[in-house]
């Protein structure tokens, strides 16, 4: 027999969905966070690791593997495209909800209404607070950004950070989804770009905070290092293109070519694959980049 709808928790109108690529050492305490009346999707990118974590979690989930490695943004999509509910929260799996996190933000959408984006507070493991205030086209001096003492209560922004966000499925597909263009990075600076020019605002809740230990979803290698940095060059010159914003590419090798040699020096391989493959990107072709979708 199934349940009456109208004693169903109003937790339950929220799909969480994660994307995975060789998380396993930390989804399962990303998973155990959330609310059991929330429906959860992973997401997994072909992770070579396997999902062999699916035994470990402490609750059903509806796992979607896809067959290669599509990019966060084409996973994040195929994720949203799974749930059945009237809301999605994007959640990176080395994230942790706080307990007043997803009541907070659905009491922010009686405030605020549809189409929206809200963002819980993301702290640091540290508890510092992480911000950021403009997407790529649109750096906000250090100077014009809200101090923590200033914070009051929620406020709007002009970036969506992709670690954590809340968003009605309907207006989430209205608004195209990610860029599935975008293998990794970036995608949520493009969304934030297509969702001010429709005059969707974003909104932090202050009141609903996430725990975002940042870097930790796969473990890290050298390799691994410069694969990620050069998708973040392709995926920063292919978003300049898209809004008609590029930049000079010589300096930029000249730039990261010192600090190749600087790494080197110090012997910081970390550091040398950072820059490496953020300039290998700068030689690779920028894919074909359609008309913003506004």
């Amino acid at each position: 027999m199934s349940a009456d709808p109208s004693t169903a928790s109003p937790l339950s109108a929220v799909t969480v969905v994660f994307v995975t690529y060789n998380s396993g050492a930390v989804i399962g305490r990303a998973v155990a966070s959330v609310p059991a009346e929330c429906p959860v999707v992973i997401v997994d990118n072909a992770s070579p690791e396997g999902t062999a974590w699916r035994a470990g979690l402490s609750r059903p989930v509806d796992l979607v593997e896809m067959p290669a490695n599509a990019g966060f943004g084409t996973a994040c999509n195929a994720g949203a495209r799974r749930a059945a509910t009237p809301y999605v929260l994007f959640l990176n799996p080395d994230a942790v909800l706080d307990g007043e996190t997803l009541p907070a933000l659905l009491a922010a959408t009686g405030r605020y209404g549809d189409p929206a984006i809200l963002m819980p507070a993301i702290l640091g493991e540290n508890g510092r607070l992480m911000r950021k205030e403009g997407s790529i086209l649109e750096k906000v001096p250090r100077r014009l950004r809200l101090s923590p003492d200033e914070i009051a209560g929620d406020y709007c922004t002009r970036f969506v950070h992709g670690a954590a966000f809340m968003m009605a499925r309907e207006a989430f597909f209205a608004l195209g989804g990610f860029d599935e263009a975008i293998f990794l990075y970036h995608e949520d600076d493009d969304l934030s770009l297509r969702a001010i020019a429709r005059h969707i605002p974003i909104i932090v809740v202050t009141g609903a905070r996430v725990t975002h230990a940042g870097g930790r979803s796969s473990a890290p290698s050298f390799g691994q290092t410069f694969r990620v940095n050069r998708a973040k060059m392709q995926s920063e010159r292919y978003v300049l293109e898209k809004y008609g914003c590029s930049r000079a590419t010589l300096p930029q090798i000249a730039k990261l070519a010192g600090g190749c040699v600087l790494a080197l020096a110090c012997l910081d391989l970390h550091r040398f694959a950072i820059r490496s493959g953020k300039m290998a990107g700068c030689f690779d072709d920028v894919l074909q980049t359609p008309s913003p979708r506004v």
